[in-house]
């Protein structure tokens, strides 16, 4: 039996949203199983060929969950998704693992608990949610289960996404975070992730860009990406009404309804930074696929 898995890209935080929104993207990783003597891995860096990939961590831990002993796999990789940038390849990686195995096992998992597994495993829900359901979710925590609400979304925005070609470490990021916040930068969070699930919705450019302003975690984590304001400032030359660093970096967004101003704010970076790449991408509906042969 071969079974192919088809994992998003996706992008959290988006501004306010800190370790609560997430989005499902169109930029796609392709992972193939197949049964084996032994462990084999392809199509990846050979620095991840091996039993501490995060695929087969992911994989291992669902047949952990059903009590039974997992096997060798045949185990290609056909990476769309970069690593360490900010776009959730850990969630892509650990939710592709786990929906292969369900496969393999006879799928005894429904689609929330497997998301209880990758999210529990990853210690928190914000890319787990979106790459399992696809779309825009907000997610949290609570009497030890993670739940995941699938908010609406106008589907016409654009997302150009720039990924410079170096990295943010997550650990670097987290600790760039400060320990305490006044409660008006709180009160400020609350309200503008509550408005921006209203422009997210609604469609509204005018609200988005009031809304997608951050004072939590933005101020600090753009210090460790040291091309934040140069895009930045293509952001705002092109039109886009929204800008913000996705996850923990080095990936940046501009948010637009407009297909002009999403390549014009791409075409801005890349004459500037040349290794860069660039997408203009939109949220994908549907999480992670499982096909069988």
């Amino acid at each position: 039996m071969q079974i192919t898995v088809r994992a998003p890209a996706s992008t959290s935080n988006l501004g306010p949203g800190f370790d609560i929104f997430g989005l499902a993207l169109s930029l796609y990783s392709v992972f193939t199983f197949e049964r084996s003597e032994a462990l084999q891995i392809s199509g990846c860096p050979e620095a991840f060929q091996n039993e501490d990939n995060l695929v087969l961590q992911g994989f291992r831990e669902i047949f952990r969950e059903a009590g039974q002993t997992p096997f060798p796999v045949k185990l290609h990789i056909d990476a769309e998704v970069p690593v360490a940038r900010g776009l959730g390849s850990s969630s892509t990686c650990i939710a592709a693992g786990a929906a292969a195995a369900n496969a393999f096992l006879g799928s005894p998992f429904a689609k929330d608990e497997l998301f209880q597994i990758c999210a529990r495993f990853e210690g928190h829900p914000d890319n787990a949610a979106p790459v399992t359901f696809g779309g825009f979710t907000a997610s949290f925590a609570s009497d030890e289960r993670f739940h995941a609400l699938r908010m609406p979304l106008d589907q016409n925005w654009k997302f150009a996404v720039i990924i410079p070609d170096y990295e943010v470490r997550t650990a670097d990021a987290r600790r760039a975070m400060p320990k305490e916040i006044a409660v008006k930068d709180s009160v400020f969070t609350t309200s503008h992730a509550i408005a921006m699930i209203e422009a997210l919705r609604s469609g509204s450019e005018e609200l988005l860009a009031e809304a997608c302003q951050d004072v939590l975690h933005e101020p600090c984590r753009r210090k460790l990406i040291k091309d934040y304001d140069s895009v930045r400032a293509s952001a705002k030359a092109a039109g886009a009404p929204a800008f913000f660093i996705s996850g923990s970096g080095s990936t940046m967004i501009a948010l637009t309804k407009s297909e002009t101003v999403a390549e014009r704010f791409i075409e801005l970076v890349r004459a500037r930074h040349p290794n860069f790449a660039g997408h203009v991408l939109h949220a994908a509906s549907d999480g992670v696929h499982v096909e069988t042969k």
